[in-house]
């Protein structure tokens, strides 16, 4: 066995000189001065007849002990026929690997590139989703590593407190990106999260809860004229029944978006679903409303600016106010949409495609999208008066508003 030479205080002692020194230890260990006082701990090995000076680490970050483990493990790997040079280098690199591939670093790069083609908000809707709910849990786990039982207890939680609906996009967003991990290389297996669609509850209504007739929505609307909060709460919520909209689209709405002399709003696509921009054509009744708005908000950028005038009204701000208006009815923010266009199908005087092109939904032909996008605003802003009328009516519980006869 190699005799042990330094100590710990004889290393500390050392003082630097104009050239590089050794002090010596055993079995080949040694410290290495150099001018500027800095001292390294090396090891010399011969590898297939050659002598090799593998670098441990600097001293005083690494103690003498801490080397002569160090130097006994290189010597072993010699003996083994191993570089440490080269096994160092792979461990870093498989270090540096396992860092790319936990679930966190695989998640928050899908949803880089998945941000291309959808909304902000949805984006921010997934990124919060796996903040609070899954990077606690498995986020610094490698990918590989991740099995279907631990996925299933993750989205177990949520199903405990009743957060079905979210649960149940949280597994889909999981499975994609387990299909990303699987397509980039990351991961080696199967997809842990496509076996679970059978195994979690699923809520018990399909959907957004909206009104169940016109009496139920006039019903509301009466109480929303009625309504003791905000004024500029009963406009964004007046509005989102007369536009039709997607709530995040209204909330984040920026009063450089609108035309009131076009009667057009134009959400930009960065905010859109379908990340295409999108015109909204306006009423009358949502025209005055905005300029009603305006004399509030108009100092502002957004139409509903937060208590954080660097941001609009969160999305709990309408949900909170619905619930207020009529606590014993379900219904919620984006239930205006499906009420608008069932109501619109249903009366039968508009095109489908018209319907469809005002709720800013995708058509699956690029082609007849195009056209779409060309030839129906004309029409849309005649749905846009004759929902606002119909609105009013309901409101007031009087008889329907006929509807002039569309030319051929």
């Amino acid at each position: 066995m190699a005799t042990e030479l330094l100590t710990d205080k004889s290393i500390s002692n050392a003082k630097s000189t104009e050239k590089p020194w050794t002090l010596k230890d055993g079995g080949g260990l040694f410290v290495l001065i150099h001018p500027n006082g800095s001292k390294y701990f090396q090891v010399r090995t011969t590898l297939h007849g050659k002598e090799k000076l593998v670098r441990l680490g600097s001293y005083p970050d690494m103690s003498l002990a801490e080397a002569r483990d160090a130097a006994k493990a290189a010597r072993k790997l010699v003996a083994d026929g191993v570089d440490p040079i080269q096994h160092k280098r792979k461990v870093a690199e498989s270090k540096a690997l396992e860092a790319e591939t936990t679930f966190k670093a695989v998640a928050q790069e899908w949803i880089e590139i998945k941000g291309s083609g959808i909304s902000e908000s949805y984006r921010s809707k997934i990124t919060a989703t796996f903040a609070a709910n899954v990077y606690p849990r498995i986020g610094t786990l490698s990918v590989s590593d991740i099995t279907s039982p631990l996925l299933l207890s993750t989205l177990r939680v949520m199903e405990s407190r009743g957060a079905l609906e979210l649960m149940g996009k949280c597994r889909a967003w999981l499975c994609q990106v387990f299909d990303y991990a699987k397509a980039t290389g990351k991961l080696k297996g199967d997809n842990p999260a496509s076996c679970l669609v059978g195994v979690l509850k699923k809520p018990e209504s399909e959907g957004y809860p909206t009104f169940l007739n016109r009496n139920d929505a006039g019903e509301f609307l009466r109480r929303l004229t009625d309504y003791q909060g905000r004024h500029e709460t009963i406009l964004a919520i007046w509005l989102l029944m007369l536009t039709a909209k997607r709530p995040s689209e209204l909330r984040a709405a920026q009063w450089d978006e609108f035309n009131l002399d076009k009667a057009e709003w134009t959400i930009p696509k960065e905010r859109m679903k379908t990340r295409q921009a999108h015109i909204v054509t306006l009423s009358r009744q949502a025209i005055a409303a905005l300029e009603d708005l305006e004399r509030l908000t108009g100092h502002s950028k957004w139409l509903f600016p937060g208590s954080d005038p660097t941001k609009p009204i969160s999305e709990m701000t309408l949900t909170k106010a619905f619930r207020m208006l009529w606590p014993e009815y379900r219904v919620v923010p984006h239930g205006c949409r499906h009420f608008f266009s069932t109501m619109a199908n249903e009366h039968g005087q508009f095109r489908h495609d018209v319907i469809e092109a005002a709720l800013a939904h995708k058509d699956r032909d690029a082609i007849r999208a195009t056209y779409n996008r060309a030839t129906y605003i004309e029409e849309r802003h005649k749905l846009a008066q004759w929902w606002a009328d119909e609105l009013e009516t309901m409101r007031e519980g009087g008889r329907v508003l006929p509807l002039r006869a569309r030319s051929p």
